[in-house]
């Protein structure tokens, strides 16, 4: 089937727009890296345990989930692994995820009026807001594998897909992120509102408890739910626990690409218009 006149250019245009933002970040490498050392030794200097809150912080939070569970007040389900083991994966996928939207969020807040007085290309910080989410990922992460290890967990060559099994998951992080990065500059408590929304979202998606929970309600929701197998495959690739749900992934794994296209080109079509507005 030939292509129109119409279709062409909207490939052409397509394709441009990808390589604009590309050559934007070859071309800011070096501004990348120094907004990454500031954000890396900015963000933890003021607080008196500094960068050992990468760790400690989810730890805290997965605590009260072990001791819930150990009372008998909770019960996640049967797990693959001991549940100290699957709650700390887990929770670490989950932040890997909402880490994107905590740091994306302000990242056009932060950009302020330099987005209109000096030449800076916004893809930079969007860049380095990625590269450290990716980073106060991979730190736990680290931690994880040698509890893991110390409690038996035997991996596999499986584990290897773990990775890229998570690409999708971060793409949706990713888009939520910047979205709200431009609603955020005109309402400034969105970014609480959403952050409550997370929370929620966290209990409606497999994340304490295992897939096979007891509640239909919850049962229908979690099978729904596109973050379910976004979290689920990896989680079981790295621990060699039985990996279903192919299906659903993939679906899901599409969705995120669509999404991701789709608020990128929002985002870049957008921001200085609304950055020109409310500064101008």
């Amino acid at each position: 089937m030939r292509l129109t006149s119409k279709s062409r250019g909207f490939s052409l245009g397509f394709f441009q727009f990808w390589r604009d933002r590309i050559n934007a970040v070859r071309k800011n490498k070096q501004l990348i890296w120094q907004l990454l050392y500031l954000s890396l030794t900015d963000q933890y200097k003021k607080t008196l345990l500094g960068s050992f809150w990468l760790i400690l912080s989810p730890i805290l939070s997965i605590l009260i989930w072990l001791i819930m569970n150990y009372s008998g007040i909770y019960n996640p389900g049967e797990t693959t692994i001991p549940y100290v083991g699957y709650i700390l994966l887990s929770m670490s996928i989950w932040l890997f995820f909402a880490g994107f939207f905590k740091h994306l969020a302000t990242a056009v807040t932060e950009s302020g009026r330099m987005l209109l007085e000096a030449p800076f290309d916004m893809e930079a910080k969007l860049v380095e807001k990625i590269l450290l989410g990716i980073i106060s990922f991979l730190i736990p992460l680290a931690l994880n594998i040698i509890i893991l290890l110390v409690l038996g967990v035997h991996f596999q060559w499986s584990a290897l897909l773990f990775i890229p099994t998570l690409i999708p998951l971060m793409l949706i992080g990713i888009s939520i992120g910047v979205f709200f990065s431009l609603i955020e500059i005109v309402f400034n408590d969105i970014y609480l509102v959403v952050n409550q929304g997370m929370n929620v979202l966290m209990f409606l998606t497999p994340v304490v408890y295992t897939n096979n929970v007891d509640s239909p309600l919850l049962q229908t929701v979690i099978k729904y739910n596109p973050l379910t197998y976004l979290i689920s495959i990896p989680r079981n690739y790295l621990v060699g626990a039985p990996v279903e749900d192919w299906q659903g992934y993939w679906i899901s794994a599409i969705l995120a690409l669509v999404l991701f296209i789709a608020v990128i080109h929002f985002f870049f079509n957008s921001v200085y218009k609304i950055v020109e507005r409310i500064f101008e």
